[in-house]
């Protein structure tokens, strides 16, 4: 994330920090997750974090195709779970990315042959506003009135040929080259993440997931399983969907729901 993203957030970050402050459009969240290893993978190398206390979540995916994806993945979790949130959305994003750099770095240095790498996909919830950074192609969801909405864009070779025409979005999801990723951690010199933000309205449920979800289910699927009751109740009927589709990968899962807290 470039110091102009980070620049560009400040005027919706005062506007987030007012609304925390204000507490008259105090928001409260309740989340669950779940995670398994699949029906074909011996190593979960998924790993994920659910802290409605931090009013943050995340899920890394290790990469296969990389040497000891889980290091990969638990250093991601591991140094965004020692992090402290402070008032400013500000400092909590750039701490956020020097954490995430930290995880880059370890990842660079680990083995000497085959360097770890992972994917993450962080939420940040901040007065009635969401803050996604993310690297990779795990990815987060919004389902919002029965609407589901893909928040962050693949980071795949696949994807940036579709972005040039080259493939249509039929296309997209069963090329090749969906799987060959441009950004992530540790699998590249430099860590490029991508920033987004998004208001938060009452009842909006979100999602964070490993690509083992989204590639055994249609989007249809995980809209109407998503809806299913708690978030532990849709989490579960996630996970058992795409057991019951193949299991092919690891398949990790975060539900997050935005209350009020009248209603919660």
């Amino acid at each position: 994330m470039s110091d102009t993203n980070l620049q560009e957030t400040a005027a919706i970050a005062d506007r987030a920090e007012a609304d925390a402050s204000g507490g008259g459009n105090a928001l409260t969240w309740h989340s669950a997750s779940r995670t398994d290893v699949g029906r074909v993978r011996h190593i979960n190398e998924d790993a994920f974090l659910d802290s409605p206390e931090q009013r943050l979540w995340v899920v890394a995916d290790g990469l296969g195709g990389h040497s000891r994806g889980d290091y990969a993945s638990s250093a991601v979790v591991e140094q965004l779970r020692a992090f402290p949130r402070q008032h400013s959305v500000l400092a909590n994003l750039q701490d956020m990315e020097a954490r995430l750099q930290v995880a880059h770095e370890k990842c660079l240095t680990a083995f000497r042959k085959h360097r770890p790498g992972a994917t993450v996909a962080a939420l940040l919830a901040h007065g009635s506003y969401c803050f996604m950074l993310w690297a990779g192609d795990s990815r987060i969801y919004r389902l919002r009135e029965g609407v589901l909405e893909q928040l962050t864009q693949d980071h795949s070779l696949a994807q940036e040929k579709f972005a040039r025409g080259e493939l249509t979005e039929q296309e997209l999801a069963s090329h090749h080259s969906a799987h060959v990723l441009t950004r992530g951690v540790g699998t590249h010199k430099n860590l490029r993440l991508d920033m987004r933000y998004s208001p938060v309205q009452q009842g909006d449920r979100y999602l964070l997931c490993s690509d083992g979800l989204y590639n055994s289910l249609e989007s249809a699927a995980i809209c109407t399983a998503m809806g299913q009751g708690s978030p532990g109740d849709a989490c579960k009927t996630l996970v058992d969907l795409a057991l019951k589709h193949g299991g092919r990968d690891n398949i990790t899962v975060v539900i997050v729901d935005a209350d009020r807290p009248d209603e919660a």
